[in-house]
């Protein structure tokens, strides 16, 4: 059984520098946790899909929470599934776009109202990125 979750949280990330590093250290690091996701970016929000043991992926949300290029970290959803929704990614990355950046919005907002339906949509965006 693997264990998976989507987070949204506010990116701290002042130039193009910085997100580029942010996205090689999280190659690396999921690759040594063995997690696999994807992880968009708006522009002014993360929302990411990781999946994994629960120890990594606790591991793993311990950093990003430590992260200064994180704040106001809101986990959407979590749970466990049979396999892995990313396998061959340890981690799908897209950059802004205006569509993207209203989807996860409404999932935020969504989600601090107590309604799962937007994060069902970002979680079908991001299995539809991975999978194009």
């Amino acid at each position: 059984m693997e264990s998976w979750l989507v987070y949204v949280s506010d990116a701290l990330v002042a130039q193009e520098a910085d997100l580029t590093s942010l996205v090689a250290d999280s190659h690396v690091r999921n690759a040594s946790l063995r997690v696999t996701g994807a992880l968009l970016f708006t522009g002014s929000k993360f929302a990411q899909y990781l999946e994994g043991t629960a120890d990594a992926l606790q591991l793993l949300m311990t950093s990003i929470r430590i992260d200064p290029r994180h704040q106001n970290i809101v986990v959407l959803a979590e749970g466990q599934r049979e396999e892995r929704q990313f396998a061959r990614w340890t981690l799908a990355y897209a950059g802004p776009a205006v569509f993207v950046a209203r989807v996860v919005q409404a999932a935020l907002d969504d989600a601090q109202a107590g309604s799962p339906m937007k994060s069902r949509t970002l979680i079908r965006l991001l299995r539809e990125f991975a999978e194009a």
